[in-house]
């Protein structure tokens, strides 16, 4: 047995899977995560599986509440008392139906029509990429936490030396160096756009996939800035209180304001494209980044179809 696997609890395969978890919990001592990072820097599918993991951790504890339609409540507690009162049973002895029999009652034509219509048009956008944007609400902690955790993968691999300067903007618990998969700039489906350069001297170096959509890296010597591309609707009112608006380029911006932040992330909607910018330079050089950020890439018809036939399954929608 190697040391990897006494201190981590490694698979038998020598993967640390189990201890992937413990290391973005913070859980691991400082050997045990020092291994962890070792490991997965040199094995693509544990560095593929840490960011997946991340990205749902993330994704889960974002999810908006759900609310059942009109009725659905009531149906399944009538369903449940028709059996009771001895309806739908199985013909081999007699236990009940499960409650998914409820998918087979009968609707009105009119009712089935639109129905049909509905579904139909929802599987025709919901397989067009980019169909469809939402409310879409940054979490601007997490999207700190990728800003740093993005430099640090690109420290240590050696590929920048940007390291955040003499102020670096720091997360409120420790980021492990990110696994994201790289993405080529120059191949972006629309809205996305990766420009070269942005004001203040700021030049791409990166991009990285991720679970919204889409980040972009940018270094201006030692400081690092992350553009942080999602398609969506913005509700300003729904971020931090600690921020005011900000006029960027004749749109209304949000800059987080707190004494940890200090007016280092931007976070703006232009055309159904929610941009969240972070960077490590002091004073308004985040700001005027963020101005320089240009117009999303207009959508292709195919997209813009794929749009209307979501918006038209939602008006029809219970």
């Amino acid at each position: 047995m190697t040391d990897l696997d006494r201190s981590t609890g490694a698979a038998f395969d020598g993967h640390p899977r189990e201890a992937l978890s413990g290391l973005l919990d913070g859980e691991l001592d400082g050997a045990e995560a020092g291994a962890v990072q070792a490991h997965v820097r040199a094995c693509t599918a544990c560095g593929e599986e840490l960011h997946w993991l991340r990205a749902a951790r993330w994704s889960l504890r974002n999810l908006p509440a759900v609310e059942p339609p009109a009725g659905f409540l009531e149906l399944v507690v009538a369903r449940v008392n028709q059996d009771d009162a001895g309806g739908a049973r199985t013909g081999d002895g007699g236990d009940r139906a499960p409650v998914v029999a409820l998918a087979r009652r009968r609707l009105p034509k009119a009712g089935a029509v639109g129905a049909s219509v509905a579904a139909g048009v929802a599987l025709f956008a919901l397989s067009v990429p980019g169909a469809g944007p939402g409310a879409y609400t940054p979490a601007v902690d997490a999207a700190v936490e990728r800003h740093v955790a993005s430099l640090s993968a690109l420290s240590t691999g050696g590929l920048s030396a940007v390291d955040g300067g003499p102020a670096p903007l720091r997360p409120a618990r420790p980021v492990t160096p990110t696994t994201a998969a790289p993405r080529d700039p120059r191949d972006l489906p629309a809205p996305f756009r990766a420009p070269a350069r942005l004001d203040g001297g700021y030049r791409l170096v990166e991009a990285f996939a991720h679970p919204e959509g889409l980040q972009l890296v940018y270094r201006n010597g030692r400081y690092g800035l992350s553009v942080f591309e999602a398609p969506g609707r913005l509700h300003l009112a729904d971020l931090p209180p600690e921020g005011r608006a900000v006029d960027l380029a004749g749109v209304t911006g949000w800059r987080w304001e707190s004494d940890e932040v200090d007016g280092r992330v931007v976070v703006f909607e232009r055309e159904g494209l929610v941009v969240t910018v972070i960077g490590d330079e002091p004073g308004d050089a985040v700001t005027q980044a963020a101005r320089s950020v240009p117009e999303p890439r207009p959508l292709s018809l195919v997209q813009r179809l794929g749009e209307a036939g979501v918006r038209l399954f939602e008006a029809l929608s219970p």
